[in-house]
C-alpha cells in the first residue's frame, strides 16, 4: 500500500506540473514534484519532470528550422464596380485555394464590401498582387507573429502530460482501495482535460500558420447616383401630396366647428351680456 501510495503522489506531481505548465507557473508545480519524490525515496525513483521538459525544448528548437508566423493582410481598394470586382474577388479567392469567412455590404450611396478570408501561407502574396490589379490600392498593410515558442513549449508540455497519463493509467490497473482508485481516476481526468486542452490550442496555432488571414475592403470610386423618377411619377406623388393636405386641411375646420358648437351655449351667454352691458353704458350716457 506504501507503495501504491508513491506511486499514486508521483502521479498526481506529474499532473500538476503540465497543469501548471500550461497556466504559465512553472515554479509551483516543480516544488510539489520534489515534495513527491522525497516521499519514499527506497521504493520509488526520482523523477526530473524539469530535466526532461528542457531536453524536450531543446529537442523541438532544434528540428524546428522554420519559424512558424502567423500572418494577417489588410488591403482597401478603389474600384470601378463594386459588383464585378466582387465576382473577381470570388474567382481569386477560389484559385488561390482559399476560403471566404464573412462578407459584409453597406448598401449606401457610395457602396463598399468588407471581406474576410483566408488563403494558404504560401499563396499570400500571390493572391495581394491579384487583389491589387482590381482598382487602386488605398491602404496595405501585413503583420507577422512568431508562434515558434509557443509552439515548442506546447509540445514539450504535451510530452510531459502524455507521461502523467500513462503513469496514472498503470496505477489504475493495480489492484487496490476503493478510494484510491476514485483518487486516481480524478487525477487522470484533470491530465486528459488538459491535453485536450493544449491539443486544441496547439492545433489553433498550426492552423493560423498554415492559413494566413486578410481583410479586403472595395469602396466605389464614384458615388452612385440615384435615378431620377419620371414625370409622370413626380405628378402623380404631387397630386397625392395635395390632395391630402386639402382633406387635412378640412378634416381641421370640421374640428374647429365640432369644437365651436359644443360650447355655442356658453358663446351665446358670454355675447348676451356683452350685449347688455352695452345697453346699459349707453343708456346713462343718454
Amino acid at each position: 500500500m506504501k507503495r501504491f501510495w508513491t506511486l499514486l503522489l508521483t502521479g498526481s506531481a506529474l499532473a500538476t506540473f503540465s497543469l501548471g505548465s500550461c497556466a504559465q507557473a512553472p515554479s509551483e508545480s516543480q516544488a510539489d514534484l520534489a515534495e513527491s519524490a522525497e516521499v519514499d525515496s527506497n521504493e520509488a525513483a526520482p523523477i526530473a519532470p524539469e530535466a526532461d521538459m528542457a531536453s524536450d525544448v531543446s529537442a523541438e528548437r532544434s528540428q524546428t528550422s522554420r519559424p512558424q508566423l502567423i500572418k494577417r493582410a489588410y488591403l482597401s481598394l478603389g474600384v470601378t464596380s463594386v459588383e464585378d470586382s466582387f465576382e473577381q474577388v470570388r474567382q481569386i479567392i477560389q484559385q488561390q485555394q482559399g476560403d471566404l469567412l464573412s462578407l459584409e455590404d453597406s448598401g449606401d450611396r457610395q457602396r463598399s464590401l468588407s471581406f474576410e478570408m483566408r488563403v494558404p501561407q504560401e499563396r499570400l502574396d500571390l493572391t495581394l498582387d491579384a487583389f491589387t490589379e482590381l482598382g487602386e490600392v488605398r491602404s496595405r498593410s501585413i503583420s507577422t507573429e512568431d508562434v515558434s515558442s509557443q509552439l515548442v513549449d506546447l509540445q514539450a508540455r504535451l510530452k510531459n502530460a502524455r507521461k502523467s497519463e500513462a503513469a496514472l493509467q498503470e496505477l489504475m490497473g493495480r489492484s487496490g482501495e476503493i478510494s484510491d482508485v476514485l483518487e486516481v481516476s480524478r487525477e487522470l481526468s484533470n491530465v486528459r482535460q488538459t491535453i485536450e486542452q493544449m491539443a486544441a490550442q496547439q492545433q489553433n496555432l498550426q492552423t493560423q500558420v498554415r492559413y494566413s488571414t486578410i481583410s479586403l475592403s472595395l469602396e466605389s470610386a464614384i458615388a452612385s447616383t440615384p435615378d431620377q423618377p419620371a414625370v409622370s411619377r413626380q405628378l402623380a406623388n404631387s397630386w397625392r401630396s395635395a390632395t391630402h393636405s386639402m382633406g387635412s386641411f378640412t378634416t381641421d375646420l370640421l374640428q374647429i366647428g365640432l369644437w365651436l358648437l359644443v360650447y355655442s351655449p356658453y358663446i351665446l351667454i358670454l355675447l348676451c351680456g356683452a350685449v347688455i352691458v352695452r345697453r346699459v353704458r349707453l343708456a346713462n350716457r343718454g
